[in-house]
């Protein structure tokens, strides 16, 4: 085998891919990420995600967590920083549908204050 070979079917096991569902609801991107929000892939995919999606016109951002089963610090990292982004733009960035392991990530963090949840993305996007 070639070390290509044999490295990325490491980095797959290891680093698995985040599926990253977007859908445009006028100025408003929601983006469904399913899988760990972790260090390395799929934090990568998730940054690429939002910020190709703000290049494309997106004034504002849901994140539909429902399907995220982990988030650790460079998840929450990268979220701060798509807040950020948005803010800066006059846009608000809401999460959706948080289990309770990813909400817990929030309240220890303290950003449960900073972060705007909803149950579903219908009420989200009202």
């Amino acid at each position: 085998m070639q070390l290509n070979t044999i490295y990325s079917a490491l980095t797959t096991r290891i680093m698995p891919r985040m599926a990253i569902a977007v859908t445009n609801h006028g100025p408003t991107a929601v983006l469904a990420l399913e899988g760990r929000l972790s260090l390395g892939a799929p934090v990568d995919e998730f940054r690429s995600t939002w910020t190709t999606a703000m290049a494309g016109g997106a004034k504002n951002i849901i994140l539909n967590l429902s399907k995220v089963t982990m988030m650790d610090s460079s998840g929450i990292g990268t979220m701060i920083r798509c807040y950020s982004a948005i803010s800066a733009q006059g846009g608000k960035l809401k999460v959706v549908g948080a289990n309770s392991t990813v909400r817990q990530a929030f309240k220890v963090t303290r950003l449960d204050s900073v972060f705007e949840f909803h149950d579903t993305e219908e009420s989200a996007l009202a």
